[in-house]
């Protein structure tokens, strides 16, 4: 015969697959048969935040309301139910919790509110809920290396997201501790939409992050001539220096990349180190032997802001 310890942790096995599948008719069975408070898997969930990821409403009300599972219980990285709710998108979820009492301001395990969760995963519904709520700031920082919701957006190319946060008010010039802005984020993420939505709302797109370069000089050093033409455009000046004392059409150059010296060209100053001021002039002088060796460190510095970029890229990926 099985022990009752046993027993009771089959049936916790048991409730707690039913609250992930959404299956009321087994949850309510197994709340007759054992205290689903004591119920919780390894990471410390109950059956409330599963039910709460899966969505299911009828499953989240009967543990609150009848099963007395409380709305803010914390897994052993302190998620919440609610927190299930946003990262999956469930708005009916998030609806009932809310008026049921659970804390919005509580952030996830690596640290995020929920606006920054809502925001870096593109879930729009969820995240007009949470700024109509009112509870978090719209520009509420965390830190070096996730800064504010639009930097969320930015990171993760979610010019949905952006827009709405941007209709709330969002600052499209807030900087993270190390000055870095949307408008930089969304350059180095190669999100057009994302770029213009910021340019629109007033963001400066000759501001630049703490290493030096501007989003006209990295869009260069990436090579990416549409967002060169685009940022052109908009009023990006040519002319600003990057770490190493380099103005975009030399990087360019040494770069190897005559179309965009030739795109640069019309709106730069002439430069006295340059000779022959001339596009093929300026690519034969910038392309000597003695010039070359600058290439490694343009790829470098594109390097380390690649890397800075995708700390922030695992914390939207999963909630643990």
């Amino acid at each position: 015969m099985a022990s009752s310890s046993s027993r009771f942790s089959v049936q916790n096995r048991i409730a707690l697959q039913a609250a992930r599948d959404g299956d009321l008719r087994v949850l309510k069975e197994m709340a007759e048969q054992t205290d689903l408070r004591g119920a919780k898997d390894v990471e410390g969930a109950n059956a409330l935040h599963l039910a709460a990821q899966k969505g299911c409403l009828k499953c989240c009300k009967f543990l609150i309301e009848e099963v007395g599972l409380g709305v803010n219980s914390a897994t052993t990285t302190g998620n919440t139910p609610f927190c299930s709710a946003v990262y999956a998108g469930h708005v009916q979820v998030m609806k009932y919790l809310l008026d049921s009492g659970a804390d919005p301001r509580k952030a996830t395990a690596q640290g995020m509110t929920m606006l920054h969760l809502a925001a870096g995963r593109g879930l729009c519904e969820p995240l007009e809920l949470l700024l109509c709520h009112g509870t978090i700031p719209v520009d509420i920082m965390l830190g070096a290396y996730v800064g504010a919701p639009l930097h969320a957006a930015a990171t993760r190319g979610q010019h949905q997201a952006m827009k709405i946060l941007l209709e709330h008010g969002a600052d499209p010039n807030i900087h993270m501790d190390d000055n870095v802005s949307p408008l930089m984020l969304a350059c180095w993420e190669k999100s057009l939409k994302c770029m213009r939505l910021l340019i629109e709302a007033g963001a400066d797109v000759n501001g630049n992050s703490y290493c030096g370069p501007t989003p006209l000089t990295y869009a260069v050093e990436a090579g990416c001539t549409d967002i060169v033409k685009f940022l052109l455009e908009a009023g990006a000046d040519p002319n600003i220096p990057a770490e190493g004392g380099d103005i975009p059409i030399k990087l360019a150059a040494v770069c190897g990349r005559r179309d965009l010296v030739k795109i640069l060209f019309c709106k730069t100053k002439q430069v006295p180190s340059l000779p022959v001021w001339t596009v093929d002039g300026i690519m034969r002088t910038m392309g000597s032997p003695l010039i070359r060796h600058q290439e490694v460190l343009v790829k470098d510095f594109s390097k380390i802001r690649k890397f800075i970029l995708r700390r922030n890229w695992g914390m939207f990926e999963k909630l643990t």
